[in-house]
């Protein structure tokens, strides 16, 4: 599984270490079956999502929002 989150790169990291935390809390139960990558918000792949804020997309189909609930 593909795990890709999309945040401000050149912003403060206490802006996304929420998110960041969230995701790693999350992936860290399945770490053998996920790879997850961190990208700019400003990225190719951001504007092929539609990223336009902090998201989680997973396998390329999936578009979390920042505040998303691991359940």
């Amino acid at each position: 599984m593909k795990v890709e989150v999309f945040v401000p790169l050149g912003s403060c990291v206490c802006n996304f270490a929420p998110l960041m935390e969230t995701v790693g809390q999350v992936t860290s139960k399945f770490e053998d079956l996920v790879e997850v990558q961190t990208k700019s918000t400003k990225s190719s792949e951001a504007s092929k999502y539609g990223a336009q804020g902090m998201c989680v997309v997973v396998d390329e189909k999936i578009k979390l929002p920042l505040g998303f609930d691991e359940k």
